[in-house]
């Protein structure tokens, strides 16, 4: 068999340092392994042989003696037969597994995978949080993010919307979602279980849906309290009268104007405003909006001007 070039093999300069060989093996050892390749054949040739490389490479006596050899190729071979012979050792058990999760053997020599890529070995890289038989366990899928828009009505109160996630797509799904009552815009609603599924068989991650709440003109949320203004005739102002009030549940209440109502009052509306997350209700202001008429007949101007030298103090 023709003999490898293992430095040619790991990328690595001749001169390169113990370091060096060990960092560059475990970046090409994560990405051919065959956990990590699903079974590619010719990826988990590649495994063997770059890690052939480094077992030569990481031990200082066979690096030499290995180095002696490329210099002098007729002189006889390795003790052993450990570097043109491939594996003689295999990999026994399979990847991960054998003698132990996170090892394998090549030249006679068990490489442990965790000493080379950190504690978790193949566990951490692929989610399994072990060696290599814990990197086999179903992995949780990944989650998805979406938006929603909300009217104020919808998020103040909460609402059932139905939407399709994935439209035009091979995920393309229906999904009707309850809308808590006092979500706020910009928050995030999580739906456990409704992302990706796992590889596997794992459990599917979570849908993630950003909300985004239309503003409503003369309308302001403020926490659990809404200020809404409502516009009167100067005639209410002066001298009062109930008025009619639209509150966010869709429906009218009627309130009383004191007689003398400034432009800019609030008047507050007990348990009228979003919820509170608690089972309550903030409030609803009333904000008085005084609409001053700007065409007017010389009659109504004359009784304006009667009016303001009688109450003139």
């Amino acid at each position: 068999m023709a003999q490898l070039d293992h430095y040619k093999t790991l990328g690595v300069a001749e001169g390169a340092s113990a370091d060096e060989i060990k960092k560059v093996y475990r970046k090409l050892a994560k990405k051919y392994h065959p956990d990590a390749t699903g079974g590619d054949k010719v990826k988990e040739a590649k495994f063997k042989e770059i890690t052939e490389a480094y077992e030569v490479l990481s031990d200082e006596q066979k690096r030499k003696e290995y180095d002696e050899l490329r210099k002098n190729p007729f002189g006889g071979g390795m003790p052993g037969g450990g570097f043109p012979g491939g594996f003689p050792g295999g990999f026994p058990g399979g990847f991960g597994g054998g003698r132990g999760a996170g090892r394998v053997r090549t030249g006679g020599v068990d490489i442990n995978l965790e000493d080379i890529l950190g504690q978790g070995g193949f566990g951490d890289l692929f989610g399994g949080g072990g060696g290599g038989r814990r990197s086999r366990e179903p992995v949780r899928g990944s989650d998805i993010q979406t938006n929603l828009t909300l009217t104020l009505a919808e998020a103040a109160l909460g609402a059932e919307k139905s939407f399709t996630l994935g439209p035009g797509t091979s995920d393309e799904r229906k999904l009707t979602v309850r809308i808590p009552a006092g979500v706020d815009d910009g928050e995030t609603i999580r739906l456990s279980g409704q992302g990706r599924p796992g590889p596997g068989g794992g459990p599917a991650g979570n849908l993630l849906i950003k909300v985004t709440v239309l503003a409503e003109a003369g309308t302001r949320r403020k926490g659990a309290d809404l200020e809404s203004d409502v516009h009167i005739p100067i005639d209410k102002a002066v001298l009062g009268g109930s008025i009619e009030v639209p509150v966010i549940d869709g429906s009218v209440k009627e309130i009383r104007l004191p007689p003398g109502t400034s432009s800019g009052q609030k008047l507050r509306l007990r348990g009228f405003g979003a919820s509170d997350r608690k089972g309550g209700r903030g409030d609803l202001y009333v904000v008085v909006q005084i609409d001053v008429p700007k065409d007017i007949s010389a009659e109504a101007k004359g009784l304006i001007e009667r009016f303001a030298q009688l109450t003139r103090r």
